[in-house]
């Protein structure tokens, strides 16, 4: 059987969902369907802590994903040996995307978007003309362009021929039962105190179940020097009294955004995962949505203009944002986790201020640029008191 549609989304996560909800309420008129390969509720690995600022997008929809979560107040910060923590009431959740990413799907069909889910792809045409979709079920669809939101390794990426990424991480993760050393359960914690590791341990207070847990895993940037992920998270657990061999390990990949690389081609838009996620933090269900904000009213605009060459969308990304955000961070990995790394951790436990703008963009509140100079500033000179250190 052969359908025609306006759009087709491939990936039913965060990503591909929120683009759908954003296209539909710039253009009702605009056909969608999104294609899931798997069913809801799915299980999708992920920490799933999701900043206040991807909230405030899907409030402007009057979206509301109802579902179990931890609300977060404080970040926690672990390096050089002392612990920061930055309060900020509100500033983000912890949930689980087994139910965050079913709920989210449920609002987008509940506003009349076709979301199929056990529905994967099979084959993928991009031709002058449109895009022909084949199904796993046999049906065809016809489209006047795709979206990729399927991750970096997904179907859309490999037929429309983008290059490989270049940037990975390993994670591992698992849930655990609370230990006394661990924060108040409206806090995140990020734990750098490994100095041989690029990357960094977390706890974040969740919910299994009903039963109030701590997801704890290592996050390693493989792309630095390999490492392995499921030893760092069981030294990790040790040291906090606990057997690693109690709990299930989940294992994933992550895929970081890359400067300069191509994130569509005619009739093809990435967005999410796909078109890269903050390698230095694997930051994603946020960005995620943030992608689907940015997407929306640029398809609108393409079909209303009947142009759908997408060559601007990186720089559209780019000026937006989530491209600044993407790109900052981008520029400090590698100098975060190089052979500075002592100096630039005092540092940071000097400038406690980059830290609390650094939060406070997690949570969505507005940014003074003063403050932001103001912060760089100070930082840069305490960073220039440490390299005169005699053991640097």
């Amino acid at each position: 059987m052969t359908r025609s549609v306006d759009l087709v989304i491939v990936g039913g996560g965060p990503a591909g969902i929120s683009t759908a909800l954003h296209v539909h309420a710039a253009n009702p008129r605009i056909s969608i369907v999104v294609l899931e390969r798997e069913t809801y509720p799915r299980e999708k690995i992920c920490a799933g802590g999701i900043g206040a600022r991807a909230f405030r997008w899907l409030d402007k929809l009057g979206v509301e994903v109802d579902v179990p979560m931890v609300k977060l107040d404080a970040i926690a910060l672990r390096l050089g040996g002392k612990t920061i923590t930055t309060r900020s009431p509100g500033l983000g959740v912890v949930v689980r995307r087994i139910e965050f990413d079913h709920a989210l799907a449920n609002q987008a069909r509940a506003r009349g978007i076709e979301v199929r889910d056990g529905c994967g792809v099979e084959t993928i045409a991009i031709g002058d003309e449109g895009v022909r979709v084949t199904t796993a079920t046999g049906e065809e669809l016809r489209a006047k362009a795709i979206v990729g939101a399927d991750g970096v390794s997904g179907i859309v990426r490999k037929q429309a021929s983008f290059a490989p990424p270049v940037l990975r991480a390993q994670v591992v993760e698992l849930d655990t039962e609370g230990v006394a050393q661990d924060e108040p359960r409206d806090t995140v914690v990020f734990d750098f105190d490994s100095q041989d590791l690029n990357g960094y341990a977390w706890d974040f207070p969740t919910i299994v179940g009903g039963k109030p847990m701590v997801c704890r895993g290592a996050y390693v940037i493989r792309t630095l020097g390999p490492d392995d992920a499921r030893a760092r998270i069981g030294a990790y657990l040790r040291a906090r009294g606990l057997d690693p061999m109690s709990y299930r390990h989940k294992q994933y990949a992550e895929r970081g955004w890359e400067p300069g690389a191509e994130i569509a081609a005619p009739r093809v838009l990435l967005v999410g995962e796909a078109a890269g996620i903050d390698i230095a933090t694997g930051e994603g269900i946020g960005q995620a949505i943030e992608y689907g904000a940015v997407a929306g009213p640029y398809l609108a605009k393409a079909f209303e203009r009947d142009a759908f060459r997408f060559s601007d969308w990186t720089e559209v990304v780019r000026r937006h944002h989530l491209g600044f955000q993407l790109r900052i961070r981008h520029a400090c990995y590698r100098w975060f986790y190089g052979p500075k790394r002592a100096a630039v951790e005092r540092v940071m436990a000097q400038v406690p201020s980059m830290f609390q703008i650094a939060v406070q963009d997690f949570a969505g509140l507005p940014l003074s640029k003063l403050a932001l100079v103001r912060g760089a500033g100070q930082f840069l000179r305490a960073y220039a008191r440490e390299k005169m250190r005699p053991d640097d």
